[in-house]
């Protein structure tokens, strides 16, 4: 093999290896970073957000039936009270 070959195929070793070097120094760096985060902690906020929101959208709902079934009551009393005022 020439020196030009060895040359090349050294630099061609280098550079792969330099490339794997980078990539596994990057996920362990995301791998390390993921592991500083205090997952459960915003897991709970996500679902305590979620529940707060299914909680606000259900009691618009019911306030909304509330006032219907109200309304009906109240047309249904119309005319059944039948006290004088003075």
């Amino acid at each position: 093999m020439s020196d030009s070959q060895q040359i090349v195929d050294a630099s061609a070793a280098i550079a792969t290896s330099k490339a794997a070097t980078y990539a596994g120094s990057g996920a362990a760096g995301v791998s390390a970073w993921m592991g500083s985060i205090d997952w459960g902690f915003w897991v709970s906020i996500g679902i305590a957000i979620a529940g707060f929101a299914m909680n606000w959208y259900f009691a618009k709902k019911k306030d909304l039936r509330d006032e219907i079934e109200h309304k009906a009551y109240l047309e249904s009393l119309e005319g059944k009270c039948d006290a004088e005022q003075d």
